[in-house]
């Protein structure tokens, strides 16, 4: 069987910005160590996406079943990949746990993929082989939206308008951990 391509097995919504600005501070970066750029990317995306209250947002518009798990698991994720020196933040809901790693109440959001897509007419057999209906979820759950879609097209122009200064000011933190690291490494002299 042939691999699939990223394209292929991406799942989620991929989102595109055309902020003014972003282009030029994307080039500052690229003039930074790979991994100082990645790692103040991701904090400076971290910063605009907290700064334009996406979560909260998301909190509202995430519908609260019985035990609350999807509402509780809801995170910013950020990566350094510091071999291309890119950072990246997302905003979702975190689910899973590593092997051996403790319990954690804020990792339990494993529907999420049920309550933004939803799902289609399913159906299960008894025991004596008669179809019954499971039900269908509809698109965003009780509330009817979809809830990572909906809380980035009503904050997208808030954390647009952060963007550029929160990565311009990641940028000049860069810059000053890059000047200490330069001058412990010349010594006492």
């Amino acid at each position: 069987m042939p691999s699939k391509t990223p394209i292929e097995r991406q799942v989620g919504i991929r989102v595109t910005a055309n902020v003014p600005g972003l282009d030029q501070i994307r080039e500052k970066f690229k003039e930074l160590p790979k991994n100082l750029s990645a790692r103040y990317m991701a904090a400076g995306l971290r910063d605009a996406i907290e700064q334009g209250n996406t979560l909260n947002v998301l909190k509202n518009l995430t519908p609260k079943g019985p035990t609350g798990n999807l509402r509780r698991s809801i995170g910013i994720k950020t990566r350094a990949y510091v071999s291309t020196g890119v950072g990246y933040a997302i905003i979702g809901y975190k689910s899973g746990r590593k092997l051996n790693e403790p319990f954690d109440p804020t990792k339990q959001g494993y529907h999420q993929g049920l309550v933004e897509f939803g799902t289609k007419q399913r159906y299960r057999r008894t025991k004596d082989g008669r179809p019954v209906s499971a039900g269908k979820m509809p698109v965003g759950g009780s509330y009817g939206r979809p809830p990572v879609r909906t809380a980035w097209e009503m904050t997208r122009t808030a954390v647009e308008a952060r963007m550029v200064d929160a990565l311009t000011k990641a940028f000049e933190n860069a810059g000053k951990d890059l000047a200490y690291r330069v001058k412990s490494l010349q010594g006492p002299f």
